[in-house]
């Protein structure tokens, strides 16, 4: 993986300069789950933690929709989740300030931890997969997506539209090992949430990985 240390400074600058003043829409986000997992059986009853939360979009989408017994949100700077927390309506949502690299919870405490498009800004992986597997029990699920670097529009908005200076462009050869040094088994889908049944590599936006957490 890159060996750039991760940059809280310029990742606070960069993300307090886009502050919502209200919470986002998230209903319209359904497909990017649905069209590679069965969000139902992946997050139903579950305690469910979402790393890197931001806003709180798919937080809340998860929270909605698919029946979690619990869902926290967790992220590196509380002000992002304020206005999601303002409007939030469900009670089995929660709110925490947290470090995906220190993660604030004890150890197999979730079924399943989620991010969306987080790893890929996270330079020293391994550490945040190291705590992913500790905060999960036993054959607990780690679901997220992230851009996928075969597709060229994905190059073109890595190299040429804003984005956070942590961010870098997630190769599947980089990534997988981490996950399986880690005591992971792993498996990767590519999808296009506007065309559900494209799982062309390279026409398909973004990866979605699946990586269950091995005993031992």
């Amino acid at each position: 993986m890159p060996q750039r240390p991760f940059s809280y400074e310029l990742e606070r600058r960069y993300y307090t300069q886009r502050l919502p003043e209200e919470a986002k829409p998230y209903l319209h986000l359904e497909p990017y789950l649905r069209c590679w997992l069965n969000p139902e059986a992946v997050f139903g009853g579950k305690r469910v933690l979402d790393i890197g939360a931001g806003e709180c979009t798919y937080t809340r989408l998860i929270a909605e929709k698919f029946g979690p017994k619990e869902i926290v949100a967790c992220e590196l700077f509380a002000e992002r989740m304020l206005p999601a927390f303002r409007a939030n309506r469900s009670p089995n949502l929660k709110f925490v300030t947290g470090d995906a690299f220190k993660l604030p919870f004890q150890s197999e405490s979730f079924d399943v931890v989620f991010a969306s498009s987080v790893l890929s800004q996270l330079p020293n992986l391994a550490d945040a997969v190291c705590e992913i597997r500790r905060v999960l029990k036993n054959a607990g699920l780690y679901v997220g997506w992230e851009p996928n670097p075969f597709n060229p529009v994905i190059i073109y908005r890595y190299f040429f539209k804003p984005h956070s200076p942590n961010q870098y462009l997630f190769w599947p050869w980089r990534f997988r090992p981490t996950f399986e040094g880690a005591g992971f088994q792993i498996t990767l889908r590519y999808f296009y949430a506007k065309v559900p049944r494209m799982r062309n590599r390279f026409l398909g936006t973004c990866i979605g990985i699946l990586a269950q957490k091995r005993d031992g």
